[in-house]
């Protein structure tokens, strides 16, 4: 008895899709329409979250999409250049690359082997254990950051220890990024760069071609990449297939394992820096506009000329303010709201000493 496709359900979306992806672990389906949006959706059509295109872009352009192998974690490569790793349980921006050319096409693959942290063919113990992990023995815990400020908006204030979501991966996976003029570049768990390749090297034609579609081998032998030639015969095969030998990755899975897990801890721990360097600016500008705001309000109500700067030093050197300053001391101002102005100045100064000695010193 033939067998045949059955529909199982329609859904009508606002803007027309140009990008699908379906993760390779949960019902998710991602889906990057002609606006520059991506959307998570699961089977039954259910919105998890949407990301918009980037504040910085002016290319609205979604090229590929590609899923980690475990599903945690989507790739999204616009036209610009411009390569994003998005958190799949909040839409995250867990890393940015600007690769300055546009993607054509993208693949994360797996290998099929698991990676050891250790090099198993090492005879001598302290070279075995060279390339181990030993922060968490001798370097202190980090704080989480705090809440109150945008930079930790998306869930990265309570897990800080791994803010690129590197941990509990098995096995060596790369992201293969296929760019306009024949490039391609490898990053190791999506962060790692460890081989390029540039196809302007090898052919000499100069005919234009754009990058269809990029694969490795799980056993990272060999890598393929199909590229279409530009010519103005419509009627003419212009498909070509390449085949790289890449067995020098192969044989140095181990160690291109252990750099890339090395990198991505230096790289979460330069995140982390910067994210309370931000807080710290932020906690400044609270002060800066607690003030302002205080001020901001006498000097509208100031009839007499001269600047509020000018009052101050007044009252700073001859010890006499005139009456529109003593007026919005005691009156508008009042005790009360000196100590509640100083409070959120001591707040704000007390958020910073915990920043740089719970956060920067360690």
């Amino acid at each position: 008895m033939p067998q045949y496709f059955r529909k199982l359900e329609e859904k009508n979306l606002s803007a027309e899709v140009v990008q699908m992806k379906w993760s390779p672990k949960m019902d998710l389906v991602a889906l990057a329409n002609i606006q520059g949006e991506v959307v998570l959706h699961r089977l039954q059509w259910q919105r998890v979250w949407s990301l918009p295109v980037p504040a910085e872009d002016t290319s609205k352009r979604v090229t590929a999409l590609a899923w980690r192998p475990d599903g945690k974690v989507l790739a999204v490569s616009y036209s610009s250049g411009k390569v994003l790793l998005c958190d799949v349980e909040n839409a995250a921006i867990l890393h940015k690359m600007e690769l300055g050319v546009a993607v054509d096409c993208m693949e994360w693959i797996n290998t099929d082997e698991k990676t050891s942290t250790k090099d198993d063919s090492c005879q001598d113990t302290s070279q075995k254990d060279i390339f181990q992990d030993n922060s968490y023995t001798y370097l202190p815990k980090l704080a989480p950051l705090p809440k109150s400020y945008t930079t930790t908006s998306r869930g990265t204030a309570n897990d800080v220890h791994d803010i690129k979501r590197l941990q509990g991966q098995e096995r060596l996976n790369v992201l293969v990024i296929g760019m306009q003029g024949g490039r391609v570049q490898l990053y190791a768990f999506g962060i790692a760069p460890v081989g390029q390749l540039d196809m302007k090297d090898w052919d000499n034609t100069q005919i234009p071609k754009v990058m269809k579609s990029v694969m490795l081998s799980s056993d990272l032998h060999t890598l393929w990449m199909l590229m279409e030639q530009e010519s103005d015969d419509d009627t003419a095969c212009n498909g070509v297939l390449i085949s790289c030998n890449s067995t020098l990755l192969s044989s140095r899975r181990t160690e291109i394992a252990q750099l890339s897990a090395r990198y991505g801890k230096i790289s979460s721990l330069m995140e982390y820096l910067n994210q309370t360097v931000k807080s710290m600016s932020e906690a400044w500008e609270d002060i800066l506009l607690e003030m302002e705001s205080k001020l901001n309000k006498y000097a509208e109500t100031k009839p007499t000329p001269g600047t509020v700067c000018d009052d101050f030093l007044q009252l700073l050197m001859w010890g006499k303010s005139c009456q529109e300053l003593q007026a919005f001391l005691l009156h508008e101002l009042t005790e009360k709201g000196l100590k509640k102005l100083g409070h959120s100045v001591e707040n704000s100064y007390c958020n910073i000493q915990k920043l740089i000695l719970k956060h920067l010193q360690r």
